[in-house]
């Protein structure tokens, strides 16, 4: 990122921004695994300390000009097993919870004619960029989560932050503190 350099590795609340989404991930009950894919060293540390599997980007997969699709692809290739559906969860929305990656991902693998699902701020349409839920083939015939006909999940705004900017930052770990303190507290 070149408005926030480094941001999936900087500390949040007392973790790197990417661990919020990894903990997330092995939280919610509808995903049989977690991968994390990167051509970063700092990243793929964290990903193991955080017990994920890792699967190296290639180079080319690693720029500003790369498509999301094809480190999607990519992944699916090297992850071995055949799945259904896939849920893209990008580092860059840490107060997603568990039960919206849930959500999400239900809408996409329990509707049969719904080849992929997307999380939108309650009240907008566009996608908040927490959660992203595709079956895996329409994703290989050239599915995009842009796509406004895809099922819409609403996450409260609280949820939906979106991080790309240091403001953006500031305001993800204002929420994060409200969420963690009370139960700090609790074993104050």
């Amino acid at each position: 990122s070149k408005r926030l350099p480094r941001k999936n590795v900087r500390m949040l609340c007392g973790r790197p921004l990417i661990a919020w989404t990894i903990i997330e991930a092995q939280r919610a009950a509808r995903l049989d695994r977690v991968v994390v894919t990167t051509d970063d060293d700092e990243i793929a540390g964290i990903a193991m300390r955080h017990w994920c599997e890792l699967i190296w980007r290639p180079a080319n997969m690693a720029t500003d000009l790369a498509s999301i699709y094809h480190c999607i692809l990519h992944a699916c290739a090297q992850a071995g097993p055949a799945y259904d559906v896939l849920t893209l969860l990008h580092p860059t929305s840490p107060l997603r919870l568990a039960e919206d990656i849930d959500a999400v991902t239900a809408l996409c693998a329990d509707q049969v004619l719904a080849p992929a699902a997307v999380s939108v701020e309650v009240g907008k349409d566009e996608p908040n960029g927490a959660v992203y839920s595709g079956r895996v083939t329409w994703l290989r015939d050239g599915g995009c989560f842009d796509d406004p006909s895809l099922l819409r999940y609403s996450m409260p705004a609280e949820r939906s932050i979106d991080i790309n900017t240091p403001a953006d930052f500031e305001a993800a770990a204002a929420l994060l503190w409200e969420r963690i303190a009370p139960a700090d507290a609790m074993f104050g």
